[in-house]
């Protein structure tokens, strides 16, 4: 999460796919066929909405209609739409600013809800600085909050250390861009418990789950890795490994139309879609001759398996802004929450559905300016 420049807007998209039920579990990393992709049809309607979305919040410096977020998570349960994402003040650990309010850092995670996906409303603090003992190992940083639901339960997981001494921390040291910790809850507003050190992970680790039950740590560390994650014993303050970690993915553009290859890759996150996963991730271009081929950028990448063998998107740059996540939104499709990154609207908060065609490809529309409001017909859905 530091590096970022984060996402532009994207364009409001139409047509999908879905797939809708699965097959039993299976045993191992072996996943079961994917399912023909079935069409849900619905009665036409529109949901409008403008980009970027009126949603603000009260920062750690006071101010009480702070706009900018980084690494939005939106999630819906039932029929409210909620949100996590990275507050302000987006810092890393620096002497200078220990004497700040929490040390400096990010002063938590706060969970947002909506009915509507346009009037917000604050919930309750899923952590907060303020609340942690001075030693404990996730007090300062809270970037990359993401919620995930697998078996009926909440799994909270989010990037963080401690910024006071080295000892504090479970590696022993500062982490120059923190360390992954998962929590659990038996409701989406918390209270998260058992918060617990993800051994080996990294910043930006996401969750995924395969059809057959298995829940995986997806993790950029250049290049973006994956590992089966036993999470059953997490109440017990115990996360276990599954398997050995596998790299899914090459930083480096081949398998792609591009010319220059990225600085690194990170912020992934893992969909189903149309019978197949699909691997969306961030990726820094800079310094190359050409200019035109700098940028923060989303690639995207298929799979029948989260271990793979993955196929890059040929394009590459799928589409300019990155470190997205996927909620199920208005009208049965799957949408994009995201940071735009666009003049006067950089850094606030933005949605939109994206469509696959029949061949499993991802479109997405190039970036439309500024607020426009969109109205998109029902058609299908592509769960």
């Amino acid at each position: 999460m530091n590096r970022k420049t984060h996402c532009k807007y994207v364009g409001a998209l139409a047509l999908a796919v879905s797939v809708v039920g699965g097959a039993m579990p299976t045993s191992g990393d072996v996943e079961p066929p994917a399912t023909a992709p079935q069409v849900l049809e619905e009665p036409q309607a529109a949901f409008a909405y403008s980009n970027p979305l009126g949603f603000s919040y009260t920062s750690s410096s006071g101010k009480t209609d702070e706009r900018e977020v980084r690494d939005p998570c939106l999630i819906r349960e039932g029929d409210t739409y909620y949100a996590v994402f990275t507050m302000w003040p987006f810092a890393n650990r620096e002497e200078k600013r220990l004497s700040l309010p929490d040390n400096g850092s990010s002063p938590g995670i706060q969970l947002y809800s909506s009915q509507d996906l346009k009037t917000w409303r604050a919930e309750n603090w899923l952590v907060k600085s303020s609340d942690l003992p001075l030693d404990s190992p996730y007090k300062h940083r809270f970037w990359a909050p993401e919620i995930h639901k697998f078996g009926g339960k909440f799994y909270l997981i989010f990037t963080a250390d401690n910024w006071l001494k080295p000892e504090f921390n479970l590696a022993g040291n500062w982490g120059a861009a923190g360390y992954a910790f998962v929590g659990v809850a038996d409701k989406i507003t918390g209270p998260y418990q058992h918060i617990t050190y993800i051994p080996q992970g990294a910043c930006d680790t996401t969750l995924a789950q395969a059809q057959n039950g298995q829940i995986y740590a997806v993790m950029p560390k250049y290049d973006i890795f994956a590992r089966p994650i036993d999470l059953s014993q997490l109440e017990e303050g115990k996360v276990s490994w599954q398997g050995e970690e596998k790299k899914i993915l090459s930083c480096k553009s081949g398998g792609t139309d591009l010319k220059v290859d990225p600085k690194y890759l990170e912020g992934p996150w893992v969909e189903r879609v149309g019978g197949k996963y699909v691997l969306f991730y961030a990726e820094l271009f800079r310094d190359n001759p050409n200019p035109a081929d700098d940028g923060y950028w989303t690639g995207v990448a298929y799979a029948d398996n989260i271990l793979g063998p993955w196929t890059k998107d040929r394009r590459g740059k799928v589409f300019a802004g990155g470190h997205l996540a996927v909620f199920n939104g208005p009208m049965n499709r799957k949408w994009l929450s995201y940071r735009i990154e666009q003049d006067k609207n950089r850094g606030q908060l933005a949605i939109d559905p994206f469509s696959v065609e029949a061949q499993g490809r991802v479109e997405v529309q190039p970036p439309s300016p500024g607020t426009q409001t969109v109205a998109i017909p029902t058609g299908r859905a592509n769960r």
